[in-house]
């Protein structure tokens, strides 16, 4: 059976893994305008993960736990969140942080290292804060999904590359813009935590044999077509050349190895 990926807008995935369990990742889906799917049109959730606490990524979490009840492997800032602010019961959450892997619906997941921040503010002046995390997720047939949840840069990704070999990535290369994504004051702004260049460096030190470009809404945007652009030119020259997929929001994905 192949794994199949559903992508939602930003950074929103359901992966469909070769045993038939349905992942899904950092929901955001009913505030976010340019998301055909909404929470509750989400017919299976078996384990959900949240990479950080950031309204685009926590997203719909909580009415979609409630509804599935699935479970949630995420940091303890976002368990925090659920319990406290959301009535989550605390059993269906598995707290981890990198390099604490867990196992659960026969699928194997590798918590790793982001370099980003994770926070919320709530209206009681509470600042949830804590680390945020990446995922390596085995999804059978021999496919190791990568999701960066929004990490900078930086060198021991060819550590990460060398010792869980993902083979396919979505690889951030921009800040969604747009009404309902974009950050405050987005047009100072001059790169997400990525650039285009920065996310193909990235994906060759992942090792990354398939790249789903991610964390856009549009597909057409500037910084989209400049990662496609830098992929062909690499391909010209006879450099590291990913197989590439960009996807429209709603989109699915069958990856066979």
């Amino acid at each position: 059976m192949s794994v199949r990926i559903q992508f939602f807008g930003v950074a929103g995935y359901m992966i469909v893994t070769s045993n038939g369990t349905h992942v899904l990742i950092d929901p955001f889906l009913d505030e976010n305008p340019y998301s055909p799917v909404k929470s509750n049109e989400i017919e299976k959730v078996d384990l959900m993960l949240i990479t950080h606490n950031a309204f685009d990524h926590f997203g719909d979490a909580p009415k979609i736990i409630k509804k599935h009840g699935c479970r949630v492997i995420c940091a303890v800032d976002v368990l925090h969140h659920l319990v406290q602010y959301h009535g989550i019961d605390p059993g269906l959450i598995l707290p981890t942080i990198w390099g604490m892997s867990m196992e659960t619906h026969g699928v194997l997941v590798h918590p790793v290292e982001s370099h980003h921040w994770s926070f919320t503010r709530k209206q009681d002046g509470a600042l949830l804060s804590g680390p945020a995390m990446g995922f390596v997720i085995d999804a059978g047939e021999n496919i190791r999904i990568y999701h960066p949840g929004d990490t900078a840069l930086f060198s021991d990704m060819k550590l990460l590359g060398q010792y869980y070999k993902p083979n396919v990535g979505f690889v951030h290369v921009t800040l969604p813009e747009g009404e309902g994504v974009s950050l405050p004051n987005h047009e100072c702004y001059r790169s997400g935590e990525l650039t285009p260049r920065q996310a193909l460096v990235a994906s060759e030190w992942l090792g990354l044999e398939h790249v789903v470009v991610s964390h856009y809404v549009d597909p057409e945007c500037d910084d989209v077509k400049e990662f496609v652009k830098l992929v062909d030119n690499n391909r010209q020259a006879g450099g590291y050349t990913p197989k590439l997929t960009v996807l429209k929001p709603g989109d699915w994905l069958n990856i066979e190895k």
